[in-house]
Protein backbone atom coordinates (compact mmCIF):
# COMPACT_ATOMS: atom_id res chain seq x y z
CA UNK A 1 0.00 0.00 0.00
CA UNK A 2 1.54 3.60 -0.65
CA UNK A 3 1.63 6.15 1.81
CA UNK A 4 -0.52 9.22 1.60
CA UNK A 5 2.21 11.25 0.77
CA UNK A 6 3.13 8.81 -2.56
CA UNK A 7 -0.69 9.37 -3.76
CA UNK A 8 -0.78 13.04 -3.18
CA UNK A 9 2.57 13.72 -5.50
CA UNK A 10 0.71 11.26 -7.70
CA UNK A 11 -2.28 13.52 -8.21
CA UNK A 12 0.15 16.64 -8.88
CA UNK A 13 1.37 14.93 -11.23
CA UNK A 14 -1.36 13.70 -12.88
CA UNK A 15 -4.06 16.09 -11.87
CA UNK A 16 -3.39 19.05 -14.57
CA UNK A 17 -3.40 16.46 -17.29
CA UNK A 18 -6.44 14.74 -15.89
CA UNK A 19 -8.57 18.42 -16.06
CA UNK A 20 -7.29 19.37 -19.29
CA UNK A 21 -8.55 16.46 -20.88
CA UNK A 22 -11.49 15.89 -19.59
CA UNK A 23 -11.97 20.17 -20.76
CA UNK A 24 -10.97 18.99 -24.45
CA UNK A 25 -12.92 15.75 -24.50
CA UNK A 26 -16.27 18.27 -23.58
CA UNK A 27 -14.64 21.15 -26.69
CA UNK A 28 -14.70 18.15 -29.06
CA UNK A 29 -17.85 16.55 -27.96
CA UNK A 30 -19.73 19.58 -28.03
CA UNK A 31 -19.00 19.92 -32.08
CA UNK A 32 -20.17 16.32 -32.51
CA UNK A 33 -23.67 14.99 -32.96
CA UNK A 34 -24.84 14.94 -29.33
CA UNK A 35 -25.40 11.27 -29.35
CA UNK A 36 -21.88 10.52 -30.93
CA UNK A 37 -20.17 12.78 -28.27
CA UNK A 38 -21.70 11.20 -25.23
CA UNK A 39 -21.03 7.60 -26.58
CA UNK A 40 -17.49 8.28 -27.06
CA UNK A 41 -17.59 10.45 -23.74
CA UNK A 42 -19.41 6.96 -21.71
CA UNK A 43 -16.98 4.77 -23.57
CA UNK A 44 -14.20 6.50 -22.53
CA UNK A 45 -15.47 6.24 -19.09
CA UNK A 46 -15.82 2.70 -19.20
CA UNK A 47 -12.50 1.64 -20.62
CA UNK A 48 -10.60 4.15 -17.88
CA UNK A 49 -12.98 1.95 -15.27
CA UNK A 50 -12.03 -1.30 -16.98
CA UNK A 51 -8.32 -0.01 -16.45
CA UNK A 52 -8.42 0.77 -12.89
CA UNK A 53 -10.29 -2.62 -12.20
CA UNK A 54 -7.51 -4.19 -13.82
CA UNK A 55 -9.07 -5.42 -16.81
CA UNK A 56 -7.81 -5.39 -20.44
CA UNK A 57 -4.20 -4.52 -18.86
CA UNK A 58 -2.77 -7.01 -22.04
CA UNK A 59 -4.00 -4.99 -24.55
CA UNK A 60 -3.53 -1.68 -22.73
CA UNK A 61 0.33 -2.29 -22.40
CA UNK A 62 0.64 -3.23 -26.06
CA UNK A 63 -1.13 -0.50 -27.13
CA UNK A 64 0.63 2.40 -24.69
CA UNK A 65 3.68 1.08 -23.48
CA UNK A 66 4.27 -0.77 -27.45
CA UNK A 67 4.74 -4.03 -25.03
CA UNK A 68 4.44 -7.52 -26.93
CA UNK A 69 5.22 -10.72 -25.86
CA UNK A 70 8.81 -12.15 -24.88
CA UNK A 71 9.70 -14.42 -27.58
CA UNK A 72 11.38 -17.90 -26.38
CA UNK A 73 15.11 -16.71 -27.06
CA UNK A 74 14.50 -13.55 -25.05
CA UNK A 75 12.80 -15.17 -22.30
CA UNK A 76 15.36 -17.70 -22.30
CA UNK A 77 18.17 -14.97 -22.47
CA UNK A 78 16.34 -13.36 -18.93
CA UNK A 79 15.70 -15.87 -17.41
CA UNK A 80 19.29 -16.37 -14.97
CA UNK A 81 17.97 -12.29 -13.73
CA UNK A 82 14.08 -13.53 -13.12
CA UNK A 83 15.53 -16.72 -11.00
CA UNK A 84 18.33 -14.73 -9.08
CA UNK A 85 14.98 -12.08 -8.12
CA UNK A 86 13.37 -15.50 -7.06
CA UNK A 87 15.85 -16.27 -5.02
CA UNK A 88 15.61 -13.02 -3.13
CA UNK A 89 12.16 -13.04 -2.29
CA UNK A 90 10.98 -11.24 -5.26
CA UNK A 91 7.40 -12.87 -6.46
CA UNK A 92 8.59 -12.87 -10.38
CA UNK A 93 5.51 -15.59 -11.06
CA UNK A 94 2.93 -13.54 -10.43
CA UNK A 95 4.35 -10.84 -12.65
CA UNK A 96 4.02 -10.67 -16.26
CA UNK A 97 7.24 -9.67 -18.55
CA UNK A 98 6.92 -7.53 -21.76
CA UNK A 99 9.40 -6.33 -24.23
CA UNK A 100 9.64 -2.83 -25.89
CA UNK A 101 11.21 -3.85 -29.22
CA UNK A 102 12.27 -0.24 -30.05
CA UNK A 103 13.79 1.14 -27.43
CA UNK A 104 17.55 0.98 -27.12
CA UNK A 105 18.31 2.35 -23.81
CA UNK A 106 19.05 -0.71 -20.99
CA UNK A 107 15.74 -0.15 -18.49
CA UNK A 108 12.66 -2.15 -17.10
CA UNK A 109 9.60 -0.43 -15.75
CA UNK A 110 6.25 -1.24 -14.46
CA UNK A 111 2.98 -0.89 -16.01
CA UNK A 112 -0.37 -1.63 -14.06
CA UNK A 113 -1.11 -3.93 -11.48
CA UNK A 114 1.49 -7.11 -12.79
CA UNK A 115 3.26 -5.89 -15.89
CA UNK A 116 7.11 -5.27 -16.34
CA UNK A 117 8.13 -3.83 -19.19
CA UNK A 118 11.83 -4.55 -20.13
CA UNK A 119 13.57 -2.96 -23.33
CA UNK A 120 15.24 -4.52 -26.06
CA UNK A 121 18.24 -2.91 -24.88
CA UNK A 122 18.15 -4.80 -21.72
CA UNK A 123 17.54 -8.33 -23.52
CA UNK A 124 20.38 -7.68 -26.06
CA UNK A 125 23.32 -6.59 -23.48
CA UNK A 126 22.10 -10.01 -21.61
CA UNK A 127 21.84 -12.10 -24.45
CA UNK A 128 25.44 -10.59 -25.71
CA UNK A 129 27.01 -10.61 -22.75
CA UNK A 130 27.60 -7.23 -21.88
CA UNK A 131 25.39 -7.08 -18.86
CA UNK A 132 25.82 -9.11 -15.93
CA UNK A 133 23.62 -11.14 -14.41
CA UNK A 134 23.43 -9.35 -11.15
CA UNK A 135 23.41 -6.17 -12.65
CA UNK A 136 20.15 -7.25 -14.69
CA UNK A 137 18.34 -8.40 -11.94
CA UNK A 138 19.05 -5.46 -10.50
CA UNK A 139 17.10 -3.48 -13.46
CA UNK A 140 14.43 -5.90 -13.53
CA UNK A 141 13.97 -6.01 -9.88
CA UNK A 142 13.67 -2.09 -9.73
CA UNK A 143 10.45 -2.08 -12.15
CA UNK A 144 9.29 -5.49 -10.68
CA UNK A 145 9.22 -3.85 -6.94
CA UNK A 146 6.95 -0.26 -8.41
CA UNK A 147 4.57 -2.56 -9.45
CA UNK A 148 4.72 -4.99 -6.19
CA UNK A 149 4.49 -1.83 -4.23
CA UNK A 150 1.11 -0.54 -6.20
CA UNK A 151 2.44 3.02 -7.00
CA UNK A 152 1.79 2.11 -10.91
CA UNK A 153 -1.50 0.43 -10.72
CA UNK A 154 -3.49 3.00 -12.15
CA UNK A 155 -1.21 4.58 -14.36
CA UNK A 156 -2.42 2.64 -17.48
CA UNK A 157 -5.39 3.77 -16.29
CA UNK A 158 -4.29 7.10 -16.53
CA UNK A 159 -2.15 7.15 -19.77
CA UNK A 160 -5.30 6.50 -21.33
CA UNK A 161 -7.61 9.27 -19.87
CA UNK A 162 -4.81 11.84 -20.55
CA UNK A 163 -4.20 10.95 -24.07
CA UNK A 164 -6.15 13.93 -25.06
CA UNK A 165 -3.33 16.34 -23.34
CA UNK A 166 -0.69 14.46 -24.64
CA UNK A 167 -1.56 14.93 -27.98
CA UNK A 168 -1.85 18.49 -26.96
CA UNK A 169 1.46 18.66 -25.90
CA UNK A 170 3.02 16.68 -28.43
CA UNK A 171 1.77 19.21 -31.13
CA UNK A 172 2.38 21.74 -29.40
CA UNK A 173 6.04 21.17 -28.71
CA UNK A 174 6.61 20.38 -32.25
CA UNK A 175 5.39 23.80 -33.14
CA UNK A 176 7.41 25.13 -30.72
CA UNK A 177 10.61 23.15 -31.55
CA UNK A 178 11.57 25.65 -34.56
CA UNK A 179 11.72 28.79 -32.45
CA UNK A 180 13.63 27.33 -29.64
CA UNK A 181 17.03 28.53 -30.98
CA UNK A 182 15.66 31.63 -31.10
CA UNK A 183 17.26 34.35 -28.43
CA UNK A 184 14.60 36.72 -28.19
CA UNK A 185 12.07 34.07 -27.93
CA UNK A 186 13.66 31.75 -25.20
CA UNK A 187 14.41 34.43 -23.22
CA UNK A 188 10.58 35.59 -23.60
CA UNK A 189 9.47 32.23 -22.40
CA UNK A 190 12.21 32.59 -19.35
CA UNK A 191 10.60 35.71 -18.19
CA UNK A 192 7.23 34.59 -19.11
CA UNK A 193 6.33 35.11 -15.58
CA UNK A 194 6.67 38.99 -15.77
CA UNK A 195 4.73 38.97 -18.59
CA UNK A 196 1.89 37.16 -17.20
CA UNK A 197 2.07 39.69 -13.81
CA UNK A 198 2.31 42.70 -16.32
CA UNK A 199 -0.85 41.02 -18.14
CA UNK A 200 -2.67 40.39 -14.90
CA UNK A 201 -1.86 44.09 -13.97
CA UNK A 202 -3.73 45.44 -16.93
CA UNK A 203 -6.34 43.25 -16.70
CA UNK A 204 -7.07 44.18 -12.91
CA UNK A 205 -7.17 47.39 -14.06
CA UNK A 206 -9.54 46.75 -16.64
CA UNK A 207 -12.04 45.44 -14.05
CA UNK A 208 -11.15 41.91 -15.47
CA UNK A 209 -10.41 40.28 -12.18
CA UNK A 210 -11.17 36.69 -13.92
CA UNK A 211 -9.02 37.21 -16.38
CA UNK A 212 -6.50 38.15 -14.13
CA UNK A 213 -6.82 35.21 -12.12
CA UNK A 214 -6.73 32.85 -15.65
CA UNK A 215 -3.45 34.53 -15.89
CA UNK A 216 -1.20 34.28 -13.01
CA UNK A 217 -2.62 30.62 -12.28
CA UNK A 218 -2.05 29.60 -15.85
CA UNK A 219 1.65 31.11 -15.68
CA UNK A 220 1.85 29.37 -12.89
CA UNK A 221 1.10 25.76 -13.69
CA UNK A 222 3.91 26.22 -16.38
CA UNK A 223 6.50 26.32 -13.85
CA UNK A 224 4.09 23.89 -11.36
CA UNK A 225 3.72 20.73 -13.70
CA UNK A 226 7.11 19.85 -14.89
CA UNK A 227 8.45 20.15 -11.11
CA UNK A 228 5.12 17.82 -9.92
CA UNK A 229 6.45 15.34 -12.95
CA UNK A 230 10.01 14.88 -12.03
CA UNK A 231 8.87 14.95 -8.36
CA UNK A 232 6.71 11.96 -9.88
CA UNK A 233 9.42 9.93 -11.08
CA UNK A 234 11.88 10.45 -8.26
CA UNK A 235 9.23 9.00 -5.99
CA UNK A 236 8.83 6.49 -8.53
CA UNK A 237 12.77 5.98 -8.88
CA UNK A 238 13.17 5.93 -4.56
CA UNK A 239 10.02 3.34 -4.44
CA UNK A 240 12.21 0.98 -7.36
CA UNK A 241 15.84 1.74 -5.25
CA UNK A 242 13.83 0.67 -2.06
CA UNK A 243 12.62 -2.05 -3.29
CA UNK A 244 16.26 -3.89 -5.12
CA UNK A 245 18.10 -2.27 -1.87
CA UNK A 246 15.45 -4.75 0.08
CA UNK A 247 16.19 -7.76 -2.21
CA UNK A 248 19.61 -7.53 -1.70
CA UNK A 249 20.86 -5.81 -5.04
CA UNK A 250 21.72 -2.41 -4.23
CA UNK A 251 25.00 -2.90 -4.81
CA UNK A 252 24.75 -4.61 -8.43
CA UNK A 253 22.38 -1.73 -9.22
CA UNK A 254 25.09 0.81 -8.28
CA UNK A 255 27.67 -0.73 -10.32
CA UNK A 256 25.24 -0.54 -13.27
CA UNK A 257 23.78 3.37 -12.44
CA UNK A 258 27.80 3.96 -12.20
CA UNK A 259 28.15 2.26 -15.80
CA UNK A 260 25.60 4.73 -17.54
CA UNK A 261 26.43 7.50 -15.93
CA UNK A 262 28.91 9.54 -13.71
CA UNK A 263 26.83 12.60 -12.71
CA UNK A 264 25.81 13.79 -8.84
CA UNK A 265 23.00 12.85 -9.19
CA UNK A 266 23.70 9.36 -9.98
CA UNK A 267 26.54 9.57 -6.99
CA UNK A 268 23.75 10.69 -4.80
CA UNK A 269 21.72 7.86 -5.70
CA UNK A 270 24.35 5.08 -5.79
CA UNK A 271 25.35 6.74 -1.87
CA UNK A 272 21.68 5.88 -1.00
CA UNK A 273 21.41 2.46 -2.35
CA UNK A 274 25.23 1.65 -1.32
CA UNK A 275 25.35 3.28 2.07
CA UNK A 276 28.43 5.47 2.64
CA UNK A 277 31.73 3.67 2.06
CA UNK A 278 33.58 1.40 4.77
CA UNK A 279 36.83 2.78 6.48
CA UNK A 280 38.77 0.53 7.90
CA UNK A 281 38.79 1.61 12.12
CA UNK A 282 42.25 2.72 13.57
CA UNK A 283 43.46 0.70 16.50
CA UNK A 284 46.77 0.77 18.03
CA UNK A 285 49.19 -2.28 16.65
CA UNK A 286 51.54 -3.23 19.51
CA UNK A 287 54.15 -6.10 19.00
CA UNK A 288 54.80 -8.87 20.99
CA UNK A 289 57.53 -8.60 22.51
Amino acid sequence: MISVATSFRKLLAYGPAVMVSVLLTFMVGSVLPPLVGLGVFVAGLVVMVALLLGAGEDLAVKVLCRGRHLSPAEVEALAPAVAMLCQRGVPMGTLRLRVQPAAIPIGAFGAGRRTVVVTAGLVGAVRDNQLPVDQAAAVLGHGAGVVLSGAVRSDLALEFWTLPWQLVRAFGSALAAPFRRLPLIGLAWKGRFLVALVAAVQAVMADQGAVAVVLVVGCALTYLVGFWERAWVATVRDIGDAQVLQSGLGEALSRFLLRCSSSPQTHERVHALSGPARRPRLALVTSAS
